[in-house]
């Protein structure tokens, strides 16, 4: 196993980082500071910073819902990444916690494996 680290970022649809979707954005960040294993969820509900609750309901019709962008990477890579997209991520609360990587049984060596 390879000590790594995990990156959640948290930000909603309708959010906006340098004038484009937030989400495209700080994919595009990602990829830019070479990060692997980027993958982004949306939510089905959550309540905002504010206390504000994001819904997918239908009465709710709701295109502001919760996003989570996570990337899992080794630790030099999370930490360099996030130090090249803090100042474009404004108010997005950000998240990172140690992990253990192992890519298809791999035990030893190299994570860039094929995608």
């Amino acid at each position: 196993m390879i000590s790594g680290s995990c990156l959640r970022i948290y930000l909603t649809e309708s959010g906006r980082i340098d004038g484009k979707p937030a989400m495209e954005a700080i994919l595009g960040l990602c990829r830019n500071a070479g990060l692997r294993g980027v993958s982004v969820v949306r939510g089905i509900e959550g309540m905002g910073a504010h206390g504000s609750v994001h819904s997918a309901s239908f009465l709710a019709l709701s295109s502001d819902l919760p996003l989570l962008i996570e990337a899992i990477d080794t630790t030099d890579r999370i930490e360099s990444a996030l130090e090249q997209m803090r100042p474009h991520l404004g108010e997005c609360l950000t998240a990172v916690w140690p992990v253990s990587l192992v890519r298809n049984g791999q035990l030893d060596g190299d994570l860039n494996g094929n995608d």
